[in-house]
């Protein structure tokens, strides 16, 4: 809008033609021109607002967009970790089973091996402690001569 322009009162909203009729204002005075300045620049004001207004719904409505895919994701995803919830509820029986069934043989076979070892190991363990006594008798009847060495020894010196 040029200044010619915002000089002409049918240029100006309803209500500042009513202020500039009544109080019967020229164009030229610098009230009016003050008036006249002030609504130019609240109607810019206006415009922007207007603009950032519009602006700012376009961003809301691509954002809430968003936010409703994410929704739609995160629903898909609580349903996947219910499934999942409730086959590991039932997961702990399951394998306890499998590994029972896994481990049945090897546990066994080495149960048998021990076994087998014990009975094969018995005569050894057994001469060991046969072992075991002598070497015992064997240190005290050393310690009992050397005993009686000494004696002897220390009688006759």
């Amino acid at each position: 809008m040029t200044p010619e322009e915002l000089l002409r009162a049918e240029n100006l909203p309803g209500d500042l033609k009513w202020v500039s009729e009544h109080f019967r204002l020229n164009p030229r005075d610098p009230v009016y021109l003050l008036i006249a300045w002030h609504w130019l620049r609240v109607k810019g004001a206006e415009d922007t607002l207007r603009a950032s207004i519009l602006e700012m719904k376009t961003m809301l409505d691509v954002r809430v967009g968003e936010l409703e895919g994410s929704a739609k994701v995160i629903a898909g995803v609580n349903t996947v970790l219910k499934e999942v919830r409730n086959e590991l509820a039932g997961r702990p029986a399951i394998l306890g089973k499998e590994l029972e069934t896994q481990l049945k043989q090897p546990v066994a076979a080495a149960v048998a091996q021990l076994t087998a070892m014990q009975e094969a190991l018995a005569p050894v363990a057994k001469s060991f402690r046969a072992a075991q006594r002598r070497e015992l008798l064997a240190a005290l009847l050393t310690g009992a001569a050397l005993g009686a060495v000494g004696t002897v020894v220390l009688v006759f010196a």
